[in-house]
């Protein structure tokens, strides 16, 4: 039962399901945590009580296995998730927590491309209409029923967005020699020496004593839900899912982030917010569930495709059932 349980492809949808329903929160939430400490310093304390949480019950076995480890292993994917992080979270400060949610949520668009040379993975077709279809439904949520303004917060978010593609193909092949607390560790630790870094160079220092206990709260719950349980659920989803699905699922992100902006922040969603949040919930369904086909063979690649038309047509069956009969033994 275990086994069946293991092998089952809505076991890791769900886990990103449920990553992006926190990530969601914790991007309406996080504004809070501003009105008494500034956005690095803000990350240096997540992440840094993130890394403890990591480091402290995990680190013998991290440091052995980073010790026989290449850098590109784990490196490439730390440094997106890093790029991702710092650039989102000051872009929260710089603009709403609806269009960051919009611009954060693309990586559905880069990572099927940055998959083609790093994990020499071909473009499916089908991904195309699906894309261009989430980005009118992300567009149509965050632009809210107004006008879509693109000032400094967006292009950082969006430069996020990117981090967060090459995190999640990066992750996807390192999760090939490394194993999921490596890669959420390796990814946390680098967030939090970055973030330290700029805190230092670009910000005053930190007042403790005024950070409120509703800033403490959110930088608990943003250290160990929205940065040690999603990450672990991000990385347990890629040793089963490709990088291409898990960036799609994730554009559930934003829906979660408008309506807890709402419940939180006040921030309202209009009818064509609701009719884009609409397009993404139905786009999701349908990639993921052509995802699942393709991941049992029940859809050809291009590739296949190519041989088949090359082929006559009885012989092109009888490998479909040579195929077929095999992997029934």
């Amino acid at each position: 039962m275990f086994a069946q349980l293991k092998d089952a492809r809505w076991l890791f949808v769900g886990s990103v399901v449920l990553q992006t329903l926190i990530f969601g929160l914790g991007s309406a939430i996080t504004k809070l945590a501003y009105d008494s400490v500034t956005p690095l310093w803000c990350m240096v304390l997540r992440f840094g009580l993130a890394f403890l949480v990591f480091a402290v019950p995990f680190g013998k076995h991290i440091f052995k296995q980073l010790r026989s480890a290449r850098l590109r292993d784990w490196l490439p994917a730390a440094a997106g998730m890093a790029v991702s992080y710092i650039g989102a979270n000051i872009a929260l400060d710089l603009t709403t927590a609806t269009n960051v949610g919009f611009l954060v949520a693309l990586p559905v668009v880069f990572a099927p491309f940055i998959a083609i040379p790093v994990l020499r993975r071909r473009y499916r077709l089908y991904h195309l209409p699906f894309q261009l279809a989430v980005v009118l439904g992300l567009f149509l949520l965050c632009s809210n029923g107004g006008s879509f303004a693109f000032g400094p917060g967006e292009a950082l978010a969006l430069l996020g967005s990117v981090g967060i593609a090459c995190a999640l193909v990066f992750g996807e092949k390192g999760l090939a020699n490394l194993s999921v607390v490596t890669i959420s560790a390796t990814q946390v630790g680098l967030t939090f020496v970055c973030s330290l870094v700029g805190a230092l160079l670009f910000e005053p220092p930190l007042d403790v004593v005024a950070v409120t206990p509703v800033a403490w709260g959110v930088i608990a719950f943003l250290a160990l839900a929205s940065t040690c349980l999603t990450f672990a659920l991000q990385n347990i989803a890629l040793t089963k899912l490709e990088s291409s699905t898990v960036s799609m699922l994730l554009t559930g992100e934003p829906v979660f982030t408008a309506a807890f902006s709402f419940l939180v922040l006040g921030e309202s969603l209009s009818v064509i917010g609701l009719a884009g949040s609409a397009i993404i919930v139905a786009c999701v369904v349908g990639e993921t569930y052509l995802d699942g086909r393709a991941a049992k063979g029940k859809l050809p690649s291009l590739r296949m495709a190519a041989k088949c038309r090359r082929s006559d047509a009885p012989s092109a069956a009888s490998r479909s059932a040579a195929a077929h009969s095999a992997a029934t033994r």
